[in-house]
């Protein structure tokens, strides 16, 4: 609660918010308890909710998903990131279906966009991850707002081998790609963390040859890419 109202204090448009482990597992009621503090102690500011057991060790059920936000009326969106999150995304908008929450809750890919071409069928509304190329995200997630999964589809196939490369552990392969767009000026990974290798770096490069073909990424991809 704490952190959240400092950061309202600082001007943020708002807080994301993910349980924490505990030596016993947290109570659905402990957890709806959690949400609705942070929203008491930071009255109109929006909570993104994040779902990441993976890191949290914490698993949300979709009932209880569905509870939080329809019992903390500033939860305004889902950072969905169990997996499956197809499936759980399914889910979650089947319940609003039939019984819709207050307030309009948004659900979006994380998961650095790994699945995102699953995610965007099942009715996500866009992308919250890492990735290097936003740009590339932007396009599959317009299409599917269109209703033109095909295309949608066509550009997450294109450009998945980088979206693999770049997700590998740590954070030397991002870090580098921030360098080739000009982001950064030096790649180095403080230690412990591992730098990126030779081998790696010459891999990469030749990745982002076959995805993006006399691009030059040290600036704004061109729109024109994205024609299918």
């Amino acid at each position: 609660v704490a952190l959240s109202q400092m950061a309202q204090r600082l001007g943020a448009d708002a807080v994301m918010v993910t349980p924490a482990k505990e030596p016993a597992p947290a109570t659905d009621d402990a957890l709806v308890a959690l949400y609705a503090r942070v929203a008491d102690g930071c009255p109109e500011l929006p909570i993104v909710l994040q779902d990441h057991p993976a890191s949290t060790q914490v698993h949300m059920s979709v009932p209880l998903l569905a509870r939080i936000v329809a019992e903390v009326p500033t939860v305004a969106c889902i950072k969905l990131e169990s997996l499956p999150t197809p499936a759980k995304i399914a889910a979650l908008n089947a319940v609003w279906a039939k019984s819709p929450p207050p307030q309009e809750c948004t659900i979006l890919t994380g998961l650095g966009a790994l699945y995102g071409g699953f995610d965007m069928e099942q009715g996500t509304h866009g992308f919250m991850t890492g990735f290097a190329f936003p740009e590339i995200l932007q396009a599959m997630n317009a299409r599917a707002q269109a209703g033109d999964m095909a295309s949608a589809h066509a550009l997450y196939a294109r450009f998945l081998p980088l979206i693999v490369f770049e997700q590998q552990p740590g954070v030397a392969v991002r870090k580098e790609l921030y360098r080739l767009r000009g982001l950064i000026e030096c790649g180095h990974v403080r230690h412990p963390g591992g730098n990126i290798s030779k081998a790696l770096k010459e891999a990469l490069a030749q990745q982002v040859g076959r995805s993006l073909p006399g691009v030059d990424v040290a600036k704004p991809l061109p729109p024109a890419i994205f024609a299918l």
